[in-house]
């Protein structure tokens, strides 16, 4: 089933020259993304790590203006556009929008593809280190590692769910991606915003997390992967509120939940990096195949059709 799109991208000024406004859009999300890396460089060592309170509390009120207000002031003052510029209700009012099937949908839809995305993490990484090449090994399950107390771990769940998630999802996908698929096929836009959303985290996984050699381009491959998925998600469903739920509880879930192995042995570095990069990449074509197959029910419940009758 090809969704047939009842919600275009909103916008209503003309765009003459689709090469100026690509270079406009990429712009202002460099110096949204740029401003966002410069200040978790600069303040690495002020604020502690991201399961802390005061990085929460920074993110929720930094975050929506280095991201959004750009975005805001693109639209209005350099498009001349009114009203906002993702899409975010489908019937015009969140009363209508957020109904009970609505989130009872959304969360199933977020939890289903998170356990089944640790799940195959889980299984091929026990698989990998089970093989030998890593000699014995002593596994590890992990619960609320990245916070030192439940009032911490309270204000984690509500920044990645209410801020975290929602800022970015309409940033990368309910904005950049669906303005670029207004000057190009949305298969180059969902690659384009994916990429996008890939590169931002550079800088700060480098100079910030301090991450290095195959891991960075793991890390990659899964910014990346995610993007991709979340954006085709987004293309089924043409609703920003299924990919804030996924990237919401999929946030909120590896934060609480984790585990971690003790290898006795290393293997080649070059092997290794080679193993843990296919798995990366198999793991995210595996998701992104699951997607598409149940592409027909993400549809159905992602676009609300009955709602329309029932409100």
């Amino acid at each position: 089933m090809e969704p047939v799109d009842e919600f275009p991208p909103v916008g209503e000024s003309e765009i003459e020259d689709s090469q100026k406004f690509i270079v406009e859009l990429l712009g202002f999300v460099l110096v949204s993304t740029l401003t966002w890396a410069l200040f978790r460089i600069t303040t690495s060592g002020i604020i502690d790590d991201p399961g802390s309170i005061s990085f929460n509390l920074s993110y929720m009120i930094l975050a929506p203006v280095v991201f959004l207000g750009p975005m805001m002031y693109y639209w209005t003052k350099q498009r001349g556009e009114e009203g906002l510029p993702v899409r975010l209700f489908f019937h015009g009012s969140p009363e209508e929008t957020f109904t009970q099937r609505f989130v009872l949908s959304m969360i199933a839809i977020g939890f289903s593809i998170t356990f089944f995305h640790l799940f195959l993490e889980l299984i091929s990484q026990l698989i990998i280190l089970n093989s030998g090449i890593y000699g014995d090994i002593d596994f590890n399950f992990l619960w609320m590692e990245k916070t030192n107390s439940f009032f911490a771990y309270i204000v984690l769940v509500i920044t990645h769910l209410a801020v975290v998630a929602t800022v970015e999802e309409i940033f990368f996908r309910g904005f950049v991606q669906d303005q670029l698929s207004r000057v190009m096929q949305t298969w180059k836009s969902v690659l384009a915003s994916a990429g996008i959303f890939a590169m931002t985290h550079v800088p700060i996984a480098i100079f910030v997390l301090e991450i290095e050699g195959y891991q960075i381009i793991t890390s990659l491959i899964n910014w990346f992967g995610y993007g991709l998925m979340a954006g085709y998600l987004y293309h089924l469903t043409r609703n920003i509120w299924v990919v804030v739920f996924w990237h919401g509880i999929w946030n909120v879930t590896v934060s609480t939940v984790g585990w971690s192995f003790m290898v006795m042995k290393l293997p080649n570095p070059e092997f290794e990096a080679f193993v843990w990069i296919l798995q990366a990449v198999s793991i995210n074509a595996a998701v992104m195949a699951s997607i598409f197959m149940t592409r027909e029910h993400l549809l159905k419940f992602g676009r609300f059709q009955g709602d329309v009758a029932e409100t």
